[in-house]
C-alpha cells in the first residue's frame, strides 16, 4: 500500500489504494483501436441478418458490448454462434484499418519486466484476439487472454475478470483492470477490482497509456 496524490490519481481522493500484483487490460480502446473495422463488419451484419446498416451512432453507443448484446441491440436474426462465426470471417477483411497504440508495447514489456502478472479481458471472441495481438506484437505479453466466449457472460458482468483472476492465482484486491468504457469499468466494479479509467473516470484516471507507470510508481 502507497499513497497516491491527487494529481497522480485523478479522480482518486488522496489516501492509499492496493498495491496489485496483476493488472487486466481491455484489448480494443485500450491497446489498439479498432472501432472502423468494427462498424464496418457490423454493417455488413445488417445486411446478412438484419436487413439494415446499424448507423454510426447506433454502432458508438454499444460498441464494446459483446456479440449476445449486439443480436438484440441492432435485431439480427442470427444466434450469437452465427454472429460469432460471421464476425470470425468477416472482420479479418478489414482489419488493415485496426490502429495500434505505440506505447502498447513497450509498456506491456516494461511491466512484466517489473514482474506484475497480465492478462487481457476483452469482448473479442477467441477465434479473434490472437490474431489482433499479433498485428500488434504483443501476443506474448499475456499470461491470461480472456474472450467473450470463454465464459457464460461478458463485460459488463465480472466473469471475464473472475477467470483471468483464476487463471493468474490472484486474489481480486491484488488487481488492477484497464479500461476506457463503462462496460470495462462496470465489470470491474462487480467483481471488486480497482479500476483505471483511460480517458475514463474510475478509482483512478489516465490520459495515455504511458501514465500507468507513475501511478505504479515503485511497485511491486
Amino acid at each position: 500500500m502507497r499513497p497516491f496524490s491527487r494529481r497522480a490519481a485523478g479522480v482518486y481522493s488522496p489516501g492509499m489504494i492496493p498495491r496489485p500484483q496483476a493488472i487486466l487490460f481491455d484489448l480494443d480502446g485500450v491497446l489498439v483501436r479498432s472501432g472502423e473495422a468494427w462498424f464496418r463488419t457490423l454493417e455488413e451484419a445488417g445486411h446478412r441478418f438484419g436487413g439494415r446498416a446499424p448507423s454510426r451512432t447506433e454502432f458508438e453507443s454499444t460498441f464494446g458490448q459483446g456479440t449476445a448484446a449486439d443480436v438484440t441491440a441492432f435485431g439480427l436474426s442470427c444466434s450469437i454462434k452465427e454472429l460469432d462465426r460471421f464476425y470470425t470471417e468477416t472482420f479479418p477483411r478489414f482489419a488493415q484499418g485496426v490502429w495500434v497504440d505505440p506505447e502498447a508495447k513497450p509498456l506491456l514489456e516494461t511491466l512484466g519486466q517489473r514482474g506484475f502478472k497480465l492478462a487481457l479481458i476483452t469482448n473479442t471472441v477467441s477465434s479473434l484476439a490472437p490474431a489482433i495481438l499479433r498485428r500488434a506484437e504483443i501476443e506474448g505479453a499475456f499470461a491470461s487472454v480472456c474472450c467473450a466466449d470463454q465464459v457464460e457472460r461478458p463485460k459488463p458482468a465480472p466473469d471475464l475478470i473472475f477467470r483471468a483472476l483464476r487463471q493468474l492465482g490472484i486474489d481480486r484486491s491484488q488487481a488492477w483492470m484497464v479500461g476506457d468504457s463503462r462496460y470495462d469499468r462496470d465489470a470491474a466494479q462487480a467483481a471488486g477490482v480497482f479500476f483505471v479509467g483511460l480517458r475514463l473516470p474510475g478509482q483512478a484516471r489516465i490520459e495515455k497509456l504511458s501514465e500507468l507507470l507513475g501511478l505504479l510508481g515503485g511497485a511491486p
